[in-house]
């Protein structure tokens, strides 16, 4: 598990003096990672007991072990100068031995369990992985009906129950149109699941259960950065043959 997904969870035990140590640490992630709790305390202008009961609400033991979730962040990240291949080699490995560690029983229950399953997203591309995983989960016989826009969301929360499911599909995970429908879905206690890239957002914060992965941002040297996508197609077959294991066997 990563930093960001510790304060995904943690999000609503962090106080202003906390999201002001998180919003440091977020920015200089590398250098945070090799400096002290004093040296941290001092960037923070907080003291350094607030640093360790920033630790401490993340669940985690103390400064060391905050120290430890950096490095492995910071070494799961690739400077890119040019068109660099390896770096979308390396994120999908990456995402991949993530993958392998991820329990996905529950988001398999969630699945299995409810009456109807709605996706959303937003963009190209998420759409087209929505597509995607209404086509294969055809293969179980289950039909996820996917949801073309705004204007369709809001008569479906006319309809939408608490045995319904929605799965939302963000890159990062921040659209306000996406945690917008979360919210609300949250306050109609209408289960949600979230697919975003790693990285602490507000829509993984809104919804029951939180899948993330690893992308690679690669320079294109023409002045656009290419954020790969591939890996959200792999995480829905392992998910759908996940669900087959549990449901089909």
């Amino acid at each position: 598990m990563s930093i960001d997904e510790l304060v995904n969870i943690h999000y609503d035990n962090l106080n202003q003096n906390d999201l002001h140590i998180w919003k440091y640490i977020h920015a200089n992630k590398k250098v945070c990672s090799s400096l002290t709790i004093e040296e941290l305390a001092s960037k923070c202008n907080v003291s350094r007991t607030t640093i360790l009961r920033f630790a401490q609400k993340l669940s985690l033991k103390g400064y060391s072990e905050l120290k430890v979730y950096l490095s492995w962040d910071v070494s799961n990240v690739k400077e890119s100068e040019g068109i660099h291949i390896d770096s979308a080699f390396d994120s999908y490995e990456k995402a991949i031995f993530d993958l392998r560690k991820k329990d996905f029983t529950d988001i398999c229950k969630l699945i299995h369990d409810s009456n109807r399953v709605f996706i959303y997203g937003t963009g190209q591309i998420q759409k087209s992985i929505a597509e995607e995983l209404k086509r294969i989960f055809l293969n179980a016989e289950k039909y996820f009906y996917i949801i073309g826009g705004p204007n369709e969301m809001n008569i479906i929360l006319n309809t939408i129950k608490s045995d319904d499911l929605v799965i939302f599909i963000s890159m990062n995970g921040e659209s306000d149109e996406v945690t917008g429908f979360a919210k609300v879905l949250k306050v109609i206690n209408v289960p949600t699941i979230s697919m975003t890239r790693l990285t602490e957002n507000k829509l993984a914060r809104l919804c029951n259960e939180n899948i993330y992965t690893t992308t690679a941002n690669i320079n294109l040297n023409n002045g656009y950065v290419y954020g790969t996508t591939t890996i959200f197609f792999v995480l829905i077959e392992i998910l759908f043959l996940k669900y087959c294991t549990l449901y089909l066997s």
